[in-house]
């Protein structure tokens, strides 16, 4: 049998590692009649923890090689000095830009606003977008929230760019918007 492509897939954490299992049997080669390689590296914060985040920099290496993967929901704890979060040092290494998340309808289910196309999310991966300084003053109706970040004009650039071709290759609208959040911690 001729060679697969190959697909790195990154195992996860909790309800996330039971989705990536639910994606894997939709992907499974018999059902497909295509021939694809998996390539599996488990990314869980218990492995992360003891091999101090080298099995996240290996995942890294074969996505750069292989050109793509699927990766489950992982745990980033939130004490300074455990492994952090694998999908920075995962951004980092494979130079990677955006986030994409893209739904599909769900049959018998009325669609919002009538949009019936696939809904693709662009959102920005790098610079201080999960590294920024955040924090809370004040309480209840009147607690505020503040981070301080950097965004570079070439990485918002390379996120717009991206989600205008992606905007493109499915026909679809697009629109913009902030993202607001602060963690509490």
């Amino acid at each position: 049998m001729a060679e697969g492509k190959r697909i790195v897939v990154l195992h996860g954490d909790q309800t996330g590692e039971d989705l990536l299992h639910k994606a894997l049997q939709v992907l499974d080669p018999k059902l497909l009649d295509v021939n694809l390689e998996f390539e599996h590296f488990d990314l869980s914060v218990q492995k992360r923890r003891e091999t101090e985040n080298g099995v996240v920099h290996q995942a890294a290496a074969a996505l750069r090689e292989a050109g793509f993967g699927i990766k489950a929901a992982t745990i980033t704890p939130e004490h300074a000095g455990d492994v952090g979060s694998p999908n920075a040092i995962l951004r980092r290494e494979v130079d990677g830009k955006v986030i994409v998340r893209t739904g599909r309808r769900i049959p018998g289910v009325r669609p919002v606003a009538a949009v019936y196309a696939p809904i693709s999310v662009i959102r920005m991966a790098v610079d201080d977008a999960y590294g920024a300084k955040e924090w809370r003053e004040g309480s209840g109706e009147d607690e505020m929230a503040y981070r301080t970040e950097k965004i570079t004009r070439s990485v918002c650039h390379a996120v717009a760019e991206f989600a205008f071709a992606q905007g493109r290759r499915s026909h679809a609208k697009v629109f913009g918007g902030p993202k607001y959040t602060v963690s509490p911690i």
